[in-house]
């Protein structure tokens, strides 16, 4: 009996454990973290496989945990070796949750928001940044032709909405509503949306939230990976390659780098009935990233080149009265001509150049990050100008941005954390001399700084987060009036930023959530101060600061002008069944001495003739919700319905505003069928969007009408002050989209083919928010076909 006792315990422990962790759809979770009863851990690799060695026979207890997924807990007695497969199933109550904790810095205080995963920015591969966040619910863009799209979120854009581009405040020159961001979504693992105002520790301007552009961390540990992408469409005849390069450092561990970059040609876009000539675009990216993680301990540095050539409708270009009616009544456009990549004036060329190193060091009562970003941004915009002058640019901007921030976080206890900060911001806005133009915005130097402090705490079921900023921000400007006479002025702005939230989980995989916020903006320069044609735009503007008979510069003791002040209410709620998820939210957004671009008239100047639009300050009120739901019918097939309603009006004038996003509904029918050994995650979808006619709009006075005022020397305006639109808000519309695509996988690459077809029935449609719904019809159908390769 010793013996038998003796040799059992001298036994060796040789078994050994492995096999696969998958989503139930099929995919390898990488890093699920595998333990047994609680001691011995591993995590899985990129292919979900995980590994125990060296193990003795006995009773286990395994416990498989992935972000965003129930927690699986089986029991185990081995007795020699043995290979699993293990699925886990999403938990939808923590979705948001593991966006927050585990993929993202600085959102743990926004209780609404969205986020387009990895797996969902593929199949916006080849769309800009605004095409590819229109995929949540509550978001639509604002554009200037097939090329330029900006986001907008709850109705609001532009400068009312803050962009991070990997931890770094994105600023170029946003204040245009043609100007996109200039960002390649290629190089981000995910996006999130924060939709309300909590954002206070990213500074002044979230009025209407944040977009945070978020790539994958950096590798590790030494290892080489990548994969490459390739886009072909046939609306615009356009092809986009691009291509990711990473991995760790040999004997360096904690070390690593990454590469990518993006190029991408397009010809002239077309609708379903005729071309639309000079619409064609260059792009060409690069991002590169080198970065030690550690125990807590953080370096990075990194740097991002984006350019673009983007070009402009040529029928938006207009030299007399005729011109102008006749672009806004013909079809197809004027200058309509065969498909071509040559890209003519009226076009507009952009480069942007970031630079960020950041750190983070853990100490024995919290963590300290301090950040350092800085970007250049080169603006130029042709015009088709006589006297051999359309190669020089009528508008040529260069924007140097320096910030600076730095950050402490602490945790008091189990249930309370602390972060307070302080930001500085130094900008430098410069007309590059040589355009033989009167400059559309002056030069002008922009010092702001702020400081910050957020809590999240516990009181009793509920989950609350507060938070307090105050900012203050400081412009030195000097430019050039229309009589070519200097003017020279200084301006200051401050105020204060609050946010309280408080959320509560509830039986029944339930979440309520609510928040209340305040945040405000300064005037920005170009609101203040901008003289003239604005080509991208094909419209005439003048700012706030411009007399409304003379366009001559006011002084500023002698204007009355106030920064926009904005109070946002956001409640959410989320319920999970066994195959349904529902998330809804309502908000309002009132906000105070709210400026846009009022239209105006018609008016003429050596550029031509165009629609003109002021600058105006007025109250409004943006509500509205967002519905987002998820059906599981079986196995394979599911059911994505989709909706963001919005209502806005000009509450001071008891009117309307115009590009206001209409309702727009989506449903989705999908087949998924997780497929063995090499061919795996075949799907097919069709979806169907729905976009109502916008019925809040204010009054329409046409060219037509103010062309027949001028010959008959009458006000079309008939002495009212009310907004009017130029046109009539488009008919109501609906598009059908199909796709359809497969996983190919051998032991070290793996292909995924995804194969589009967008306005499947090649739909003429306008949509109400494009600027140029003025002058033609939007895209017809467009066939896509992506092959990823990932290595």
């Amino acid at each position: 009996m010793l013996f038998t006792i003796g040799g059992v315990a001298a036994q060796p422990c040789t078994i050994q454990f492995s096999g696969l962790v998958v989503s139930d759809t099929g995919e390898p979770l990488t890093g699920a973290t595998l333990k047994l009863n609680e001691k011995t851990f591993t995590v899985a690799d990129q292919e979900g496989k995980f590994h125990f060695k060296n193990l003795c026979r006995g009773e286990f207890t395994l416990t498989i945990q992935f972000v965003g997924y129930h927690t699986k807990t089986v029991t185990l007695s081995l007795t020699q070796n043995l290979q699993q497969t293990y699925t886990l199933y999403p938990d939808i109550t923590q979705l948001q949750e593991v966006i927050v904790a585990d993929q993202l810095q600085g959102i743990e205080h926004a209780y609404n928001f969205a986020a387009l995963t990895e797996k969902q920015l593929a199949a916006t591969a080849g769309k800009t940044l605004g095409e590819a966040v229109k995929e949540l619910a509550g978001v639509n863009t604002i554009q200037a032709g097939p090329g330029i799209f900006k986001p907008v979120i709850h109705g609001v854009h532009s400068q009312r909405i803050l962009i991070l581009n990997y931890g770094i405040r994105q600023e170029g020159q946003q204040w245009g509503a043609e100007h996109a961001p200039e960002i390649d979504p290629m190089m981000a693992s995910n996006i999130v949306v924060i939709k309300d105002a909590s954002a206070i520790k990213y500074g002044t301007d979230a009025l209407g939230g944040v977009i945070i552009v978020n790539p994958a961390p950096l590798p590790e540990s030494p290892g080489l990976g990548g994969s490459v992408n390739a886009i072909l469409q046939s609306n615009g005849r356009s092809g986009t390659i691009s291509g990711v390069l990473e991995g760790g450092i040999n004997n360096h561990k904690g070390w690593g780098w990454r590469t990518q970059g993006t190029l991408k040609r397009a010809g002239d876009f077309h609708t379903p009935d005729y071309n639309l000539t000079n619409t064609g675009i260059q792009e060409m990216n690069f991002s590169g990233a080198v970065g030690y993680h550690n125990e807590g301990n953080c370096f990075e540095i990194y740097f991002s080149r984006f350019q673009s050539e983007i070009g402009i409708l040529k029928g938006t270009a207009i030299s007399n009265l005729e011109d102008l009616l006749s672009a806004f009544e013909r079809v197809p456009p004027l200058y309509t001509s065969e498909f071509s990549y040559s890209i003519g004036e009226p076009r507009q060329t952009v480069s942007h150049n970031l630079l960020k190193i950041n750190s983070e060091l853990p100490v024995s009562s919290g963590t300290w990050k301090l950040q350092y970003g800085f970007q250049n941004n080169n603006r130029r915009e042709y015009d088709i100008r006589i006297g051999g002058l359309s190669q020089v640019p009528a508008i040529h901007l260069q924007l140097n941005t320096h910030t600076l921030e730095t950050e402490f976080e602490t945790k008091a206890s189990a249930k309370q954390t602390y972060s307070v900060g302080v930001t500085g911001m130094y900008q430098d806005n410069k007309n590059i001399p040589g355009t033989q133009r009167i400059p559309f915005i002056p030069n002008f130097v922009n010092l702001s700084g702020g400081a910050f402090g957020i809590s999240k705490f516990s009181i009793g079921k509920f989950s609350v987060d507060a938070g307090i900023r105050y900012d203050y921000r400081y412009y030195q400007v000097s430019g050039y009036d229309f009589k070519n006479t200097l003017y020279q002025s200084q301006l200051s702005f401050s105020n204060l930023s609050a946010t309280l939230g408080a959320s509560r989980q509830l039986q029944g995989n339930q979440k309520i959530s609510t928040s209340l916020s305040s945040a405000w903006r300064p005037p920005h320069v170009a609101e203040l101060y901008s003289l003239g044609t604005h080509q991208s735009a094909a419209a005439i503007e003048y700012g706030l600061l411009l007399n409304d008979s003379t366009n001559e510069v006011m002084n500023i003791e002698d204007v009355t002008y106030h920064n926009e002040q904005a109070l946002k209410w956001v409640t959410s709620y989320t319920r999970a069944w066994a195959n349904l998820q529902l998330d809804l939210s309502a908000y309002a957004n009132y906000i105070f001495n709210y400026i846009y671009q009022k239209p105006t008239g018609v008016t003429q100047n050596v550029r031509g003739v165009y629609p003109y639009f002021r600058y105006t300050q007025t109250d409004a009120l943006f509500a509205g919700a967002d519905v987002a739901a998820s059906w599981n019918v079986n196995t394979h097939w599911s059911l994505h319905p989709k909706a963001t309603l919005l209502w806005a009006a000009d509450v001071k004038q008891h009117d309307y505003l115009v590009f206001i996003p209409p309702n727009r509904y989506e449903l989705t029918l999908r087949y998924d069928r997780a497929t063995q050994k090499k061919v795996k995650n075949f799907f097919a979808e069709s979806r169907l969007k729905v976009v109502d006619q916008q019925h809040r709009v204010p009054r329409t006075i046409t060219v037509r009408e103010f062309f027949e005022a001028i010959d008959n020397n009458t006000d079309p305006l008939q002495g009212s002050t009310a907004n009017f639109d130029f046109m009539d808000a488009p008919h109501a519309y609906a598009l059908m989209n199909v796709a359809t695509g497969v996983t190919l996988k051998n032991e070290k690459v793996q292909y995924d083919i995804r194969l589009v077809t967008e306005n499947l029935l090649n739909t003429t449609y306008r949509e109400y928010t494009n600027r140029f719904r003025y002058y033609a019809n939007d895209l017809g159908s467009n066939f896509l076909l992506s092959l990823k390769c990932t290595f």
